[in-house]
């Protein structure tokens, strides 16, 4: 039975888990924990925006930091806001960020996309804001992204948003939640098409922690 139903059926049906042991496409032995991420570096925020306050899919705005080969994710927003709330959030994102950091988002198909990304131009303006039309659906849109954390040249930058992230990823695309991921690939894409400038002093760095046994979820995120 295992065999016919492959690693996702397995997990999700035999053994009552979203992803496979050791988690999805992404694996958390990939990443490395630094305290922080050289100064010197290229840096993209992705956004991956819903709209439902309270409830529903999440908005998630993840930056990313690419100095020479190495990759570093800085900062995780996250939240359940109404629209409202997603431009405030991504208006302070964009001031806490600089003008140096470029902020892509997400750009839905058709004339609704458009007037959406207008509108976030005209709220955004001084910024390196654009709207990234979809391209494939999230799987493929997040294999470079994929490639290069398996590749061992994606680290986070140490924070409290650390273990819901690395869930995330863990249990993509067999997990109720992607956001994070599609966020991720948005700013790494970006990123990607960009030279890289030089890296300072390196960070050091430790392993990520290994999955938490049960659902032991001590700051009340919902995973």
């Amino acid at each position: 039975l295992e065999l016919e139903l492959g690693p996702y059926g397995t997990a999700s049906q035999l053994q009552q888990r979203p992803a496979p042991e050791g988690g999805g496409l992404f694996k958390r032995e990939w990443f490395e924990i630094v305290d922080a991420a050289p100064v010197s570096a290229t840096r993209a925020r992705g956004w991956d925006i819903a709209a439902t306050e309270g409830g529903g899919n999440w908005t998630a705005g993840v930056k990313i930091a690419r100095a020479e080969r190495m990759f570093y994710v800085e900062d995780v927003r996250r939240g359940q806001w109404s629209p409202a709330g997603v431009e405030a959030e991504m208006l302070a994102a964009a001031g806490a960020d600089g003008r140096a950091c470029a902020q892509r988002e997400e750009q839905e198909p058709g004339s609704s996309g458009k007037t959406v990304v207008a509108s976030r131009a005209r709220l955004l303006v001084g910024y390196d804001y654009r709207g990234v039309p979809a391209s494939g659906d999230k799987v493929t849109r997040a294999g470079p992204f994929r490639a290069q954390c398996e590749a061992g040249n994606v680290r986070l930058v140490r924070g409290p948003w650390n273990e819901a992230y690395l869930r995330e990823l863990a249990f993509f695309p067999a997990g109720a939640n992607k956001d994070q991921v599609d966020a991720s690939s948005n700013a790494f894409n970006d990123l990607a098409g960009r030279r890289a400038v030089s890296a300072g002093a390196p960070a050091s760095v430790t392993k990520a922690p290994a999955s938490p046994s049960g659902a032991h979820n001590p700051r009340g995120w919902k995973l």
